[in-house]
C-alpha cells in the first residue's frame, strides 16, 4: 500500500472553490492533464457521480483512459473518489478535503493505493510520479480559481496640502512594507489633474475576504504614517471598495 498527500491554499472564498474543483465537467480546462470528462451517471440521493476521464496522448501517443466515481459531501467539504476501472493499480482512493484558513482554502488530495505485480511501475516510482504530476496540476487549480475571485480596488482619498513630495515618500515606504501582504496585488499613487493637492491611493486585492483579513491583524497599521493627509471626497467619504466586474486590454480580461 502507498500513499500521497499533497494540499495548497487557494485564496478564494470555499464556496468558489468548492464549486469549481467539484465540476468534473468542467475539469478538461481546470486540469491539464485530462482531455475529455464524461458523466455517465449521477445520484440524487447521495450527490455521487460516475465518469470517465481520458487523458492527452502521452509521449509515445498512448491514450489512457479510465472510469471514476467521486460522492462529495458540502456539509463537511468533503469527496470520497476511487477509480472504478482501476488499470494499473490494484486500488485507487482519493480523498480531498478543503477548510478554511487564513488566507483562503486549502485543500488537500490524500490518495491510497498499491500498483499490481505485472504494472510498468512499483508503488515506489507511482509515488514519486504522483507527488511530482499533483503539485503541478495544485498549483495549475490555484490560479485558475483565484483568477476567478472577483479582485476588489479600495480607494483611499488624501490631500498633500503643498506636502505632495513627502507624501509620495511616504508612499513608496509605506508600499515596500506591505510588499508580500496575502491577496495584495499591487497599489498606486495617483495626484488629481485638476488639483495637484488632491491625491489617491488605490490598491488592488485578490478579494474583498482578503482585503478584510488583512485589515482585521496589526498589519494594517503599516500604513498609519498615510493618516496624516486623509482626506474625503465629494461624498465625505475617506475610502470606497469597488468589486472588478468586466475587465477589457489587461491580461485578466
Amino acid at each position: 500500500m502507498a500513499r500521497t498527500d499533497n494540499a495548497i491554499v487557494i485564496a478564494a472564498p470555499m464556496d468558489l472553490v468548492w464549486d469549481i474543483t467539484n465540476d468534473v465537467a468542467g475539469w478538461p480546462s481546470l486540469f491539464s492533464e485530462y482531455a475529455t470528462a464524461e458523466i455517465l451517471s449521477n445520484d440524487p440521493e447521495s450527490g455521487g457521480i460516475r465518469f470517465r476521464l481520458t487523458m492527452h496522448p502521452d509521449e509515445q501517443g498512448r491514450v489512457w483512459s479510465w472510469v471514476s466515481e467521486r460522492t462529495p459531501d458540502p456539509v463537511t467539504r468533503t469527496v470520497q473518489a476511487r477509480r472504478i476501472e482501476t488499470g494499473p493499480f490494484e486500488y485507487m482512493n482519493i480523498r480531498w478535503t478543503y477548510r478554511e484558513v487564513d488566507g483562503g482554502v486549502e485543500m488537500r488530495w490524500e490518495q491510497d493505493f498499491h500498483m499490481r505485480p505485472d504494472a510498468p511501475a512499483d508503488d515506489d516510482a507511482m509515488t514519486e510520479h504522483l507527488n511530482r504530476n499533483t503539485a503541478v496540476q495544485l498549483r495549475l487549480i490555484k490560479d485558475k480559481v483565484e483568477r476567478a475571485v472577483p479582485r476588489v480596488r479600495i480607494l483611499l482619498w488624501h490631500g498633500a496640502r503643498g506636502e505632495g513630495e513627502k507624501l509620495a515618500k511616504l508612499y513608496r515606504k509605506v508600499s515596500d512594507a506591505l510588499a508580500g501582504a496575502p491577496g495584495l496585488v499591487g497599489n498606486e499613487l495617483l495626484r488629481s489633474v485638476a488639483n495637484p493637492d488632491n491625491y489617491l491611493i488605490m490598491s488592488e486585492w485578490t478579494s474583498l475576504a482578503a482585503f478584510r483579513a488583512w485589515d482585521a491583524t496589526p498589519a494594517h497599521l503599516l500604513t498609519a504614517p498615510l493618516r496624516a493627509y486623509r482626506a474625503v471626497n465629494a461624498r465625505t467619504q475617506s475610502y470606497e471598495m469597488y468589486e472588478v466586474v468586466d475587465a477589457y486590454g489587461s491580461p485578466d480580461a
